[in-house]
């Protein structure tokens, strides 16, 4: 638990927070590390769905889902998975459409995950610096 202003304040990150017994410096260097990684892992997965390379797809959302699962994002992460694969079924069954298939499917875990990313890049003060490397 945080201590700010003689109040209690419940972290937003509690699995990480137990995890890590509320050291805040190693919280947000987690959070850091899986806001750069999952970045590129979701850049990386949309260029491959626009590829049709379904296989790296799924690879890329499971790792991303394990970052997810990491810093306590469990729901997230069951979600990632099965909106991916529903989103790769449909797009390999409709080969014209494909990856913009995939893309309309996938939009609503992909914006949950871009929330969870400005989320974590929030609480861990992340700033462009970050982001860049």
């Amino acid at each position: 638990m945080n201590m700010k202003m003689g109040h209690e304040q419940t972290s937003p990150y509690p699995v990480l927070a137990t995890l890590l017994k509320g050291d805040g410096r190693k919280i947000r260097t987690i959070l850091r590390v899986f806001h750069l990684s999952v970045s590129k892992d979701l850049q990386a997965m949309e260029q491959a769905a626009a590829c049709g390379q379904w296989f790296l797809v799924l690879r890329l959302v499971h790792r991303i889902s394990i970052g997810c699962r990491q810093i306590g994002e469990e729901s997230m992460a069951d979600e990632l998975i099965s909106e991916a694969v529903s989103a790769i079924e449909r797009a390999r069954t409709c080969a014209a459409t494909g990856s913009s298939d995939f893309t309309r499917q996938f939009g609503c875990a992909r914006d949950r995950l871009v929330g969870a990313l400005d989320r974590a890049a929030a609480y861990a003060d992340v700033d462009e610096l970050d982001s860049v490397a």
